[in-house]
């Protein structure tokens, strides 16, 4: 059962004993051992248990490390399946887990990889090319430094994409899909909202000279203008070119690699046969009503089992690994302080600086005119049934396109 991506760990808030079972089995599917588990219920969500407790409560929801692996023909179908999608692009550890704690089966890595083999020999033999040794990074703790950038890979296709990670523990901070990445005060919102999500001010934000960080720079330095840090002011927010923004550079790498090839290549195909319009005026528009939700659904559960539990590293001298939620939340654990910053500010005062200085995404992923038209052709857009898969958006996309060329918006 995971949970979205913006409301993991400790961004749920104390929310009492009602939700108990659901967090217990929410943290289990994700991997987390039994005393990870009882730490986060502990710090991150104010609720008690012992270990003892924990396992009696793991056998009333059925829920079980060692269990008899899954049948051949279930662990094969899935795989299947996976392989159709994104997962033709992942390796045997990454399918492991998403078998185990997405589709819910009980199956060894080692079973995996021997099923991988036999079902997609090609794949294997090209994901098994040698790594590029990476530079040395060093982060003493979670929140001191946040890295942002964008993601341009599907802005052809009207798909902007904007992240932020944390530099300790990689764990994301946000991640969002729009029809822009370069607007400012799209950026800022998404600033403010880690900003009020987690009642800190990160040490230092990194990022590129691009133009769209020119009011996170300012709200930074102003969140620390009065703390008495030698990173305080100025110091707090870093600038260097985007190819060395190396901790968000490598996450977009795990994406490309996850998921994102088979999305360029489904667009690119979608091109081919016309389905998609790259050259309209109001193509991110018609993306934005049709894809969004789709998208968005998909991809965040790919994301937060994929990049979001997945913290190794080759090199066990230079850079912790771990579990970024953990890294994140519990940095004690990893001989580590957290390094945010308090924040000086009221909620109110938040929502002051979000009047003046950001802008939300359309509600409906499309301007309010496009919106407004669209309601005309289908009434109440609340009560719309959006598309649940792939294939039903891209016939939404289809129709849209068709109606609106014939319109002349």
């Amino acid at each position: 059962m995971p949970a979205p991506l913006e409301y993991t760990a400790a961004d749920l808030g104390a929310i009492g004993r009602g939700l108990r079972m659901p967090l217990i089995e929410h943290y289990f599917m994700q991997g987390f051992q039994g005393q990870e588990i009882v730490a986060l219920l502990g710090l991150c969500h104010n609720i008690s248990i012992s270990l003892r407790h924990l396992k009696r409560l793991l056998q009333q929801l059925n829920l079980r490390r060692r269990r008899q692996e899954s049948p051949v023909e279930d662990i094969a179908q899935v795989i299947l399946r996976e392989l159709e999608g994104s997962g033709r692009n992942i390796g045997y550890r990454l399918m492991w887990h998403r078998l185990n704690y997405i589709y819910g089966l009980r199956v060894t890595q080692d079973t995996t990889r021997r099923m991988l083999n036999i079902i997609d020999p090609d794949g294997v033999s090209r994901r098994s090319a040698h790594r590029l040794q990476r530079r040395v990074y060093m982060c003493p703790g979670p929140n001191h430094t946040i890295h942002i950038d964008g993601y341009d890979k599907l802005k052809p296709f009207g798909i902007a994409i904007h992240g932020a990670v944390d530099g300790f523990s990689r764990r994301l901070l946000w991640l969002k899909a729009g029809h822009s990445n370069n607007n400012p005060r799209l950026v800022a919102k998404y600033y403010i909202d880690f900003i009020r999500r987690s009642q800190g001010v990160p040490k230092i934000v990194r990022a590129d000279r691009g133009t769209e960080n020119t009011i996170v720079h300012r709200l930074q330095v102003a969140l620390r203008w009065h703390h008495e840090d030698g990173r305080a002011k100025e110091n707090s927010f870093l600038y260097g070119r985007s190819t060395a923004n190396q901790r968000i550079e490598c996450m977009w790498s795990q994406l490309r690699r996850m998921s994102m090839n088979y999305w360029i290549n489904l667009f690119k195909i979608c091109v081919t046969k016309v389905y998609l319009i790259t050259a309209t005026r109001y193509k991110w528009n018609v993306y934005g009503f049709a894809l969004s939700h789709s998208f968005k659904r998909i991809w965040t559960a790919l994301l937060f089992n994929g990049i979001s539990t997945v913290s190794d590293s080759k090199d066990k001298m230079s850079v912790l690994s771990g579990k970024p939620d953990l890294m994140y939340y519990i940095p004690e654990a990893f001989e580590a302080t957290d390094h945010k910053m308090s924040l000086d500010y009221s909620n109110e005062d938040l929502t002051q600086f979000e009047r003046e200085y950001c802008e939300t995404l359309p509600r409906y992923g499309c301007h309010d005119f496009f919106a407004n038209a669209l309601t005309e052709l289908v009434g109440d857009l609340d009560q719309f049934e959006m598309p649940e898969n792939v294939t039903e958006a891209i016939g939404l996309y289809v129709a849209l396109n068709e109606i609106f060329e014939e319109l002349e918006v």
